[in-house]
């Protein structure tokens, strides 16, 4: 079964991302009616991706639905939309944490204050119109993005057939480190390797497989933060490389006994190269000031406050959340021992 979604991301797609028959990115331009605006933030994409038919059900929820007297086409729906939102959001996930890139869905119908803005640039709409987005009320927006014809652009039946796919660029180190801004690239870029890295997750121990999925959830939090809550940010990263480090160890570590602090070290000296160990130790260091100090970053306190020290807790957040993104791309390249 083929399922189509809308997805969002920071930075324009303008190219197609396919990973084998398993899912791909597709830039919106190819639904016609699919507004766009020069003035927005969150770029819409869509997402397909391919789910085995689901024969599981939770029982109370199949029992309840029975007794409303709804049809049994509602019981098939309640297998299918689960094991769809599962995956795709580990999609979203697998592709933020290796790539340099937030791709991320909108999980909330909450309400809002807002005003429109026009599709095309001020100077070029007429007098009447630019008045009428000048004198607007704000009004209560439901987060969403639709347009008529949607739901027929979201029935699929097989992947897309693309004119245009995205190829790796840069070697890995290049990749992760220069340059790696979230939102100042013009498009998204794919790293090297990114489908052999993709295999490598899917092909892992089932159990293993759970665990590492979890932590590339921390490590999506922790990007998704990145400007929002930035100590929070922190945190979450930092704890995505405490567990796969404890991961490594537990596979590969020969040292008995090593502490959490040692094993981050170890893991982020072995995957990362060109970085001392005293850097790393900066890492853990204002980890344990957040949560031992409660020492927050600045811009969690003072938007307003000394630009340059900011300025410094900016590229010192972006170094651990690249460093977090390399290593466990190296981690999961690695030649099984």
């Amino acid at each position: 079964m083929f399922c189509r979604s809308i997805v969002f991301t920071k930075t324009p797609l303008l190219k197609a991302y396919r990973y084998r028959d398993k899912f791909q990115l597709v830039p919106i331009f190819y639904a016609k009616n699919a507004p766009l605006s020069r003035y927005a933030r969150h770029f819409p994409a869509f997402l397909e991706f391919q789910i085995e038919d689901c024969e599981k059900v939770d029982p109370i929820m199949e029992k309840v639905i029975k007794e409303k007297g709804l049809p049994e086409e509602l019981i098939k729906q309640s297998r299918v939309i689960p094991e769809q939102n599962r995956i795709r959001k580990e999609i979203l996930q697998l592709l933020s944490v290796f790539t340099n890139f937030l791709f991320f869905e909108y999980t909330s119908m909450k309400g809002y204050w807002g005003i429109m803005t026009p599709y095309q640039d001020f100077d070029k709409i007429d007098e009447k119109t630019a008045s009428m987005f000048n004198n607007q009320t704000s009004s209560w927006y439901v987060n969403a993005y639709v347009y008529p014809g949607l739901k027929d652009d979201l029935a699929i039946d097989k992947l897309t057939e693309c004119s245009d796919y995205y190829e790796a660029v840069d070697e890995p180190m290049a990749y992760f480190t220069v340059n790696p801004n979230l939102e100042n690239n013009p498009e998204i870029k794919i790293p090297p390797y990114l489908d052999f890295i993709l295999d490598r997750y899917y092909l892992l121990d089932k159990d293993v497989r759970i665990k590492v999925r979890q932590i590339i959830g921390l490590l999506y939090d922790g990007i998704e933060l990145f400007d929002i809550k930035r100590s929070v940010s922190l945190l979450s990263i930092i704890s995505s490389i405490e567990g796969i480090a404890l991961i490594d160890y537990q596979m590969y570590g020969q040292t008995p006994n090593l502490g959490a602090k040692n094993r981050v070290l170890r893991y982020l000296k072995r995957y990362v190269a060109g970085k001392s160990g005293d850097k790393f130790a900066e890492f853990y260091a204002k980890r344990c000031d957040i949560t031992h100090e409660s020492s927050l970053f600045l811009g969690d306190v003072d938007l307003f406050g000394d630009v340059e020290e900011q300025n410094k807790d900016w590229f010192f957040r972006m170094e651990v959340m690249q460093v977090a993104r390399l290593a466990l791309y190296n981690w999961m390249r690695r030649k099984e021992e």
